[in-house]
């Protein structure tokens, strides 16, 4: 009886080997196909994370790149705003010397309008006389020397104008002293014009015995009047 249990059991473990060889098998290949799933799934993702890895540099590189356009910007910006208001304190500069200029040239032109409205209207500034010897119209030592401060005063001042009036005593002929007259006022003006006066700033006349500025009938008198008067005058303002 133990025998025949033996046997079958024996059978039993016979017929089990190769089973149990076959699930081994089965349960290899099946490892072997998860681990190849596995590995693959494991790849592909790795694969993902490198591609996203490689998208996020590429956006670190470029917000970089751009936070490098925009701090250039700004920079770029504040050059601007520098400029422009460097600018604006140059326009307001020269709005300013613009309404002085303005406001000289207005002067100007009432200064002009005023002048020219009073161009005939002098203003006396001085009176000179020249004395002359009896019956002579030549410049002594004290009518030349009288003369060079008047010289001196009308190239100091080019406003200045100058009336030259000859005159005699009344003795002789009437025509005789005018052209006396006459030939005193040329000598003056001969003078001035030396000492560098110019020509048309001289009006000048011969008027004989008129207007004495004293009596006639003394020596004195006589002296006085055989004169030049040099009237300087300036412009009315």
């Amino acid at each position: 009886m133990i025998q025949r249990v033996l046997g079958v059991g024996a059978l039993t473990m016979a017929a089990l080997l190769p089973l149990g060889c076959a699930t081994k098998g089965f349960v290899r290949e099946e490892v072997q196909k998860s681990e190849t799933k596995v590995t693959g799934e494991v790849g592909r993702v790795e694969t993902g994370l490198n591609t996203e890895r490689e998208r996020l540099n590429t956006i670190g590189v470029q917000v970089n790149e751009t936070r490098g356009i925009a701090e250039d910007g700004v920079k770029r910006a504040d050059r601007a705003t520098g400029l422009a208001t460097e600018a604006t304190t140059r326009a307001d500069q020269a709005g300013g010397r613009a309404t002085e200029a303005i406001s000289k040239a207005d002067a100007t032109d009432q200064r002009v309008t005023r002048l020219w409205k009073n161009r005939h209207a002098r203003t006396p500034v001085e009176t000179i006389l020249i004395r002359f010897a009896f019956d002579k119209a030549e410049l002594d030592d004290r009518g030349q020397t009288a003369l060079l401060e008047v010289a001196k005063q009308l190239k100091d001042n080019s406003t200045l104008v100058v009336d030259l009036e000859g005159y005699t005593d009344s003795t002789g002929a009437s025509a005789y002293n005018v052209q006396l007259s006459q030939r005193r006022v040329e000598a003056v003006r001969r003078a001035l014009v030396e000492q560098g006066v110019e020509l048309h700033r001289l009006n000048s006349i011969g008027l004989g015995a008129v207007r004495p500025v004293a009596d006639n009938k003394t020596k004195t008198g006589r002296d006085q009047n055989r004169r030049v008067t040099v009237k300087l005058f300036g412009p009315v303002e």
